[in-house]
């Protein structure tokens, strides 16, 4: 038997209403395009008695599949309430809404992004009642390809001219016409929702940061949607206007995920997830996921669970009772614990414990950095993606199966990593030797949980004797990451002196030269890529190490 649903605002109906309703939506309408005209009239007297929108999912042999009472911007996403099995992916399905007392027959805001959640073929909306003349007005919408209309308007008309339609408009053939096919699998399609400072150049920046973290996340940018910092709110950041436009943008594209370039509270995060109707990460919670993806050792994946632990335990969101009593006893009987309160607390035991792991953690290092004799440490540090990684293969030349992934892409490293830089001594005696360790990268706004979880590992860097602060020359934003890079070490309680090294000498314009030396008047440039300036910096370090000796 065929399964309909009858939702909505139903509540407080009269049986009589409800079994008008159900025999309405048993009623049978064209399967190639068109609607039943008289059900479409008895429905428009429904909604006048109701004075309540009516909308009805179609399929393509006819059938009703759902006939929701109410505003549709209240129904959530349309075709996750459809009965029956598997979900059917709207290739077929045809909308008709009847508006109601709304003179206003185009969708807009909200409605417009249920519809195209739906993803239908064709929307016929009409008013409730025929105009003077007895023409009844309504319109055949269709998908569209624009950002700020994503319903075009096909045929203006007759209601009973558009029911008698025997075809389905031609623009229905496309999948969204003009929009991006749909994708069965792959990599998750990602909508940038940012907040655009006053400088275009540190915005442009700001949203290529953004992309790299994505596809490091191993995510597919595939919209942007941007606003000036100016016009934010406390209660989402973002404009309600402007996420409107990010609501039917990311339905264009076919987002399955919107990532935010700020922080988010959880408040925030709840109030942008009720208003997108999709999942939203912010630029922290992205940061957490690459870590934990490119987390190797025991010790980095321990660090990276205590840093994710400590950032959602405040955004947890319960789902309600799970049971109405705790234990058995005297004073034990009541309403109970709810189950976020059961998980809030597994969560705090689980953060205990990963914090004595990673105390203990940092017991060994200390133990490790006791036991190497005094030896002289320099610390590459720096931005992320900056080349330190590949500078320390350049100088020490470790042996084959030794060396440090160096790749192109944001924290391909996490543990930090000791090398010892070795050469022969000028009077004959035991070979020179001093060490170099390469650590995690710094990036702007690096999430305060993560800076915590990895403060035994950070550690590495604050005792050594310099820091060395790698910048990719060839980055147009080279000054501003420098800058970042100082501001983290100074949270830290760094007093290691540090001296900047120039990376990318072969790719970067001279005048970044001038720039770096205006920084520092000691500064040396290198690639390591290239092989420029190393020799040079080598016999530098080892006359730091022997002066400082």
């Amino acid at each position: 038997m065929r399964q309909s649903v009858l939702l909505g605002r139903t509540a407080g109906l009269r049986p009589a209403q409800l079994r008008r309703l159900e025999r309405l939506s048993h009623r049978r309408h064209p399967e190639q395009g068109g609607a039943d005209l008289l059900a479409l009239q008895r429905l428009a007297a429904e909604s006048q008695e109701l004075e309540l929108p009516l909308s009805l999912v179609v399929d393509g042999r006819g059938l009703c599949r759902l006939l929701w009472v109410g505003p549709l911007e209240q129904s959530g996403r349309l075709l996750e309430r459809l009965p029956g099995g598997p979900r059917r992916q709207g290739t077929d399905l045809r909308l008709i809404t009847c508006v109601g007392g709304r003179r206003q027959l185009e969708p807009a805001g909200s409605e417009a992004v249920v519809g195209l959640d739906l993803e239908p073929q064709q929307w016929l909306r009409y008013g409730r009642e025929p105009a003077a003349g007895g023409q009844w007005p309504a319109a055949l919408f269709v998908p569209s390809s624009s950002a700020t209309n994503p319903w075009q308007l096909w045929q203006p008309g007759d209601l009973a001219d558009l029911c008698s339609q025997a075809d389905a408009p031609p623009a229905a053939a496309a999948n969204r016409a003009g929009g991006p096919p749909r994708q069965a699998s792959g990599a998750e399609r990602v909508l940038l929702l940012a907040l655009s400072p006053a400088d275009p150049e540190e915005a442009r920046r700001q949203v290529a940061e953004l992309e790299g973290l994505v596809r490091s996340a191993g995510g597919q940018p595939v919209g942007l949607v941007l606003q000036r910092h100016s016009s934010a709110t406390a209660q989402a950041l973002w404009g309600e206007g402007k996420l409107r436009e990010a609501a039917l943008e990311a339905r264009r594209v076919q987002a399955s995920l919107v990532v935010t370039d700020r922080a988010l509270t959880p408040a925030q995060a709840r109030n942008l997830e009720r208003v997108l109707d999709l999942p939203v990460s912010d630029r922290s919670e992205l940061i957490l996921d690459i870590f934990a993806q490119r987390a190797a050792s025991g010790a980095g994946r321990l660090q990276v669970e205590l840093a994710q632990l400590r950032y959602r335990l405040p955004r947890l969101v319960g789902r309600g009772l799970s049971l109405s009593r705790q234990g058995g006893g005297i004073g034990t009987r009541g309403p109970g614990e709810t189950q976020l309160e059961k998980d809030r607390r597994a969560i705090a035991r689980r953060i205990d414990k990963l914090q004595r792991d990673v105390q203990k953690l940092g017991e060994h290092r200390a133990r490790l950095r006791s036991g190497r004799g005094g030896q002289r440490r320099f610390a590459l540090v720096g931005y992320t993606n900056a080349g330190k990684s590949s500078l320390l293969n350049a100088l020490c030349k470790p042996q084959a199966g030794r060396s440090v992934l160096a790749a192109n892409q944001l924290f391909a490293t996490l543990d930090p990593t000791t090398r010892r830089l070795v050469r022969p001594s000028t009077g004959g005696g035991p070979p020179e030797a001093l060490l170099l360790t390469d650590t995690v990268g710094f990036i702007r706004d690096l999430p305060p949980p993560l800076v915590e979880a990895f403060r035994s590992t950070l550690e590495e860097t604050l005792e050594a004797e310099r820091l060395l602060l790698v910048v990719d020359l060839s980055d147009p934003g080279w000054r501003e990451q420098l800058r970042t890079v100082h501001g983290i070490l100074d949270g830290l309680d760094s007093s290691a002196p540090r001296h900047l090294i120039g990376n990318q000498i072969d790719r970067c314009p001279a005048e970044a030269l001038e720039q770096a030396r205006a920084q520092d008047p000691e500064a040396l440039f290198v690639s390591a890529t290239a092989g420029l300036g190393l020799e040079h910096l080598r016999q530098w370090l080892f006359q730091q190490h022997n002066t400082n000796a």
